[in-house]
């Protein structure tokens, strides 16, 4: 990392990142790779939702999912606390959308509708998300990530608290709080300056291999031997032998085990770059929209390039969701201390 960070880009980039990696997957989402082959072809742009996808079917090009509308909220919570993590006022606002959201019945995940449901029965937070395995935690962590990066300095202890309370009520197990540390470290030391993939994939593994410390302890694959399974297949095998061996080993389901060290693995396989990294993600199959929202989010955080993603995909998407990632970007900045 040398001379003076663009940090303002490098957020910018990150939050489109997510939004883009999202509308990018969304249409062939948990789909395999065959069908999507058969359906689809090779998804190499945004899609609208296909009409044979249960979940996607009604969603135009350029949607986004819960993935980009959980990181959005995350953001709100961030930015009316100035950058402090507030698990209840996170729920609140979660609800919020759910109540009032057209689409969130066909995206929101198991473990966060199960959550919501426990909190609304009397539950505590500390128990609600006890059973929370699925990578719903990991997915909206990003925000997270890049507040704890802008001084430039990651403080491992302190993005570990944030990440722990945020999935407290929906996610508070070992294995999607090791997820969730490894996405936020990843968007947290990239925006601090670091454009090196290796070196954010290096603190991605640290980060996860800390976090599995804490929650509920349950019996599961280690997320951080994963990730570097995954680099071991990319290392040793052509790119399509690779990616069978990542899909069919290691998995791409919303287990957080799965789906999160792949799409960290794809992020060190397309070695940064944002459009590849989409392709990647999307053509594995599974949960190919919030890995490529996760991948892709961390693709964003590593560059200055204010051109990184063409201005008419970002333009559709603003439209198309109401989003303005300027002033999305302008709340994580007001959490800078």
């Amino acid at each position: 990392m040398t001379g003076k960070v663009n940090v303002r880009t490098r957020v910018r980039n990150a939050l489109i990142g997510i939004a883009y990696g999202d509308s990018f997957g969304m249409p062939v989402e948990m789909w395999n790779p065959k069908t999507i082959q058969e359906k689809v072809g090779t998804v190499t742009t945004l899609l609208s939702g296909h009409p044979d996808n249960p979940i996607s079917r009604d969603l135009c090009r350029g949607s986004v999912t819960d993935d980009t509308m959980n990181s959005l909220i995350v953001t709100d919570v961030l930015y009316q606390n100035h950058g402090r993590v507030d698990a209840g006022m996170f729920i609140r606002e979660l609800k919020h959308w759910m109540d009032t959201s057209e689409n969130s019945a066909a995206v929101v995940g198991p473990s966060t509708r199960r959550a919501i449901e426990l909190i609304d029965q009397g539950v505590s937070m500390e128990v609600s998300g006890s059973r929370g395995t699925t990578n719903g935690g990991a997915m909206k962590i990003i925000p997270v990530g890049l507040v704890n990066g802008l001084t430039g300095i990651v403080n491992k202890e302190k993005l570990i608290r944030d990440v722990v309370e945020l999935l407290k009520p929906t996610h508070f197990t070992s294995g999607a709080i090791s997820a969730a540390c490894a996405i936020a470290g990843g968007a947290a030391i990239a925006v601090t300056g670091e454009s090196s993939v290796e070196a954010v994939f290096r603190f991605m593994i640290e980060m996860a291999e800390l976090g599995s410390a804490y929650g509920m302890q349950w019996g599961g694959p280690s997320v951080a031997a994963r990730m570097k399974l995954g680099r071991y297949f990319i290392e040793q095998y052509a790119e399509e032998k690779a990616l069978d061996s990542i899909y069919r080993i290691i998995g791409t389901s919303v287990s957080s085990e799965e789906s999160v060290p792949t799409a960290s693995v794809l992020l060190l396989l397309a070695d940064g770059d944002p459009k590849k990294c989409a392709e990647l993600c999307a053509n594995i199959g599974g949960d190919t929209d919030t890995m490529a929202a996760m991948a892709v989010g961390i693709c964003g955080a590593m560059s200055e390039d204010e051109n990184l993603f063409h201005f008419r995909d970002i333009d559709l998407i603003e439209k198309v969701n109401g989003l303005n990632f300027d002033q999305w970007t302008d709340k994580i900045m007001e959490c800078l201390p």
